[in-house]
């Protein structure tokens, strides 16, 4: 199983087994190919396309004579003839392919043979390819992916990316960066980073993750992202995985391989600066005030409600850290706090009435 760790498109669709199981699957080759995804990640969005394309030829072939083919063909390898820009290496490893995709632009000169696909058999040459990007400079480095998303890529840092699948967006980084990810439900975007594996929907987060770091973190500033090993090997929420939410943060320690929740350094607010100074108490419950918090923070306030809930606060959210106004909450109350599992825990005897 190891040699797919490094298979390319045109390997899968070379491999006789790979083409056994999709056109005629049965539950010996889908336990045989479910592990290779499990063991390769990585290797998912390939898998995909591969398969895509063999049951594309799978359901065509049979219609379209030999003739046909090989003029498909032709124009293939003439349109990457006159690509003059492409280097030579990089126009020797699409002869495979060409010869393979031919019968993709064959099926379009059977139905409307008036035509030769010459745009076709472009389109299909320039799918979007792994890009490779690196920040050798000293200032943070924004690269703009094709479906609206930036990363913004830290000092010491490189980025590998694909976002030419159907079904999912696929980075590998090595170092630090910011990501902002464009929402697309049908399209899940993945980061793998060294060890840990990031998949959401469309949200704001940052990854560190430095080769000879010992941890690797995740920290989420706007929606929601599922984190787990990558050793995990599935692109699915596992039971072993977390959710993390604004102001939350992932730690995942390799060396013992434990991955904890908890909250990022420096909290940020989640409401405009107006908003916030509306967070104004005077004699009010405390209860109303960890509403508040959990309003501006997106951090959920874990406490003992019927012990607490004779304590009434006069104060202002507007101004102080999260954790200063924690600070001043339990000086009021008599109370301390601890973060959880990126919440925050109240402990104290509460107040008389």
């Amino acid at each position: 199983m190891e040699h797919y760790e490094h298979f390319t498109l045109q390997d899968f669709l070379h491999d006789d087994h790979f083409i056994r199981w999709v056109k005629n699957p049965d539950a010996e080759s889908n336990r045989h190919w479910e592990a290779v995804r499990n063991t390769f990640p990585h290797q998912s969005a390939v898998i995909d396309h591969a398969a895509g394309l063999v049951q594309g030829f799978a359901k065509f072939y049979p219609e379209v004579p030999d003739a046909t083919i090989e003029m498909a063909r032709q124009v293939i390898m003439d349109q990457v003839s006159s690509e003059k820009h492409i280097p030579f290496k990089r126009k020797y490893l699409y002869l495979p392919v060409a010869a393979s995709i031919a019968i993709l632009v064959g099926i379009a000169l059977w139905y409307n043979p008036t035509e030769v696909p010459v745009h076709f058999a472009k389109a299909i040459l320039k799918t979007d390819p792994e890009v490779r990007s690196a920040n050798d400079g000293t200032t943070p480095k924004t690269i703009r992916l094709s479906d609206g998303s930036t990363i913004t890529l830290s000092p010491k840092s490189n980025v590998r990316y694909e976002m030419g699948a159907a079904d999912r967006r696929v980075v590998y980084l090595e170092g630090e960066a910011f990501f902002h990810v464009g929402r697309n439900p049908d399209r899940p975007f993945f980061v793998f980073a060294n060890g840990l594996t990031t998949k959401v929907l469309g949200t704001k987060f940052k990854v560190s993750a430095y080769p000879d770091g010992a941890d690797v973190k995740v920290e989420v500033t706007s929606g929601s992202v599922r984190v787990y090993r990558s050793e995990n090997g599935k692109e699915r929420a596992e039971p072993d995985g977390l959710t993390l939410t604004p102001n939350q943060r992932a730690v995942y320690t390799k060396k013992d391989l434990q991955l904890v929740r908890t909250l990022v350094a420096m909290p940020k607010s989640l409401v405009t600066r107006e908003q916030l100074a509306t967070y104004i108490y005077t004699d009010t419950p405390i209860s109303k005030v960890f509403e508040g918090l959990e309003e501006i923070y997106g951090i959920k306030v874990i406490y003992d409600k019927e012990a607490f809930k004779n304590c009434r606060l006069n104060m202002s959210l507007s101004d102080e850290s999260l954790f200063e106004k924690l600070e001043l909450i339990g000086k009021m109350v008599e109370a301390r706090y601890n973060v959880l599992d990126g919440e925050v825990i109240f402990i104290g005897e509460g107040c008389s009435e």
